[in-house]
């Protein structure tokens, strides 16, 4: 079972990387980029889609507790999409406290000949948060994949905001 969850940790970590590069191909440089503030506001919102889908976490399970009935989530009566649901959601704020400062940190900080690559993590992060979503609610060994590639970005941002951070 661990070697799987190894093979298919880094499957995610891998994709999250294609992914990564064929995203900085095609996010068009912004001639404005030299000005900090204008890096900083494009950091924030290309933040947006993480959290667009920490919102769609929310929204489903909302939605699942009007549905299903359980308004008191201390009474033990969640059925299994609620209980993982809401262990997405809890990963995903928790993997975001890494990411926002972090990228903020980097978008202010990097030279905007490498904004693109710069911009490019957070959407990453996004799609693999919609695929350790998924991978969650099918199987918990199903999640590696999204959780490395999501991690991956996260640590990246991190580790690239210090090294420009420290020179």
């Amino acid at each position: 079972m661990r070697g799987l969850s190894l093979l298919l940790a880094a499957t995610g970590a891998v994709a999250g990387l294609l992914t990564w590069r064929g995203l900085a191909a095609i996010i068009p440089a912004d001639p404005a980029a030299a000005s900090m503030a204008v890096r900083l506001g494009l950091g924030a919102a290309y933040l947006l889609p993480a959290c667009g889908v920490l919102a769609a976490m929310i929204l489903a399970q909302m939605a699942a507790r009007f549905w299903q009935g359980a308004f008191d989530p201390t009474a033990g009566k969640d059925g299994r999409f609620l209980r993982v649901n809401q262990r997405v959601i809890s990963n995903t704020v928790e993997q975001m406290a890494i990411l926002v400062p972090a990228m903020l940190a980097l978008a202010a900080g990097a030279p905007s000949a490498r904004m693109a690559e710069v911009l490019a993590l957070p959407p990453v992060f996004a799609l693999a948060r919609l695929l350790f979503w998924a991978g969650y609610l099918a199987a918990p060994l199903l999640r590696a994949p999204g959780m490395a590639a999501s991690f991956s970005a996260s640590a990246a941002a991190l580790g690239w905001a210090l090294a420009v951070w420290s020179t």
